[in-house]
């Protein structure tokens, strides 16, 4: 746990009382209170997520999490529990793989309950991304016709399209979550001191994502046109590198090269991974349609006498 306004490590937020009463810690360091959204409201608490507030950001991503992740054990004492129960029993033979399965979605089911706010955040967000996914990428192949992925996949029914579209976000957002956590990690030598940094990563992108939640706000005017689309995602980009830049303290120009490497690994694999999945695995077609995808994509970057066409000699 932190200060939410000097980052210092802090071992409470709070003194409890017998009353029921609490008082809320002040910092040795900055001398203000540690972490005043611990009695603030949760509708002004996402008021302040949506405005950027430093804040709010610590408190989710580093206090609020470290509460609710500390009441749960870690993967480390399921592993012992289970050698100790397992050499306690004496379990041999075919009962040992019936006792490995049991344990298995003993933990599994600990793992939806230890992880249920942020699961429940990226269903959210992720349902908001996939619908505006479907209508920016099928406004944009009507206009162009030109994009034989996307000609493969509209052309399936709409469960078939909407599972398309799920595993392209799935695979977005489990990209940028492992790229961001391995360079924040490897490169920047961020997170060593703190306490279940891969989450408070995945968090961040998380609550950052919620600029996606934007067109709820706008169910009284038309969004779905592909400008609002690419304005949305704009604002979700910049929303992450902001909220990067706010948990990691690290500068502007860093959170910014790291978001480009981010891009790019997005770029390379994401769309090549969907190619995967809707040719079930057929490599040369699969192939055929990442490189039509690239070349589209420099298409639109570079002037069109820099570029052949697929079959032009």
């Amino acid at each position: 746990m932190i200060c939410i306004n000097c980052c210092r490590e802090v071992d409470c937020l709070y003194v409890e009382y017998s009353n029921n009463r609490i008082r809320l810690t002040d910092c040795t360091e900055c001398e203000e209170v540690v972490d005043r959204y611990v009695e603030i409201d949760n509708i002004l608490l996402f008021i302040d997520l949506l405005l950027l507030k430093p804040g709010a950001y610590r408190h989710l991503v580093y206090n609020s999490l470290e509460l609710e992740l500390s009441k749960y054990p870690d993967r480390g004492s399921y592993e012992e529990h289970y050698h100790r129960r397992s050499s306690k029993l004496e379990v041999k033979g075919p009962f040992i793989w019936h006792s490995w399965f049991s344990f298995q979605l003993h933990r599994l089911k600990d793992w939806f309950v230890k992880f249920d706010q942020l699961n429940r955040i990226w269903v959210l967000i992720t349902a908001f991304e996939v619908y505006l996914t479907w209508v920016s990428e099928e406004r944009k192949f009507h206009q162009t016709r030109s994009n034989e992925l996307m000609r493969q996949i509209l052309s399936k029914s709409a469960l078939g399209q909407y599972l398309c579209f799920a595993v392209y976000c799935v695979l977005d957002f489990v990209v940028l979550n492992n790229v961001a956590h391995y360079l924040l990690v490897k490169i920047y030598k961020w997170g060593h001191k703190v306490k279940y940094a891969k989450y408070v990563v995945s968090y961040t992108i998380l609550l950052s994502y919620g600029a996606k939640i934007y067109p709820i706000l706008m169910l009284i005017w038309p969004y779905d046109s592909l400008l609002t689309s690419s304005i949305i995602k704009i604002v979700a980009n910049v929303y992450i590198i902001e909220a990067l830049k706010i948990v990691t303290n690290q500068s502007y120009i860093d959170v910014m090269i790291l978001f480009l490497f981010v891009f790019l690994a997005r770029s390379l694999t994401v769309k090549p991974l969907l190619s995967l999945v809707v040719t079930h695995g057929n490599f040369p077609l699969c192939w055929q349609y990442t490189k039509a995808e690239y070349h589209q994509i420099l298409q639109n970057l570079l002037p069109s006498t820099y570029l052949k066409k697929p079959n032009q000699p």
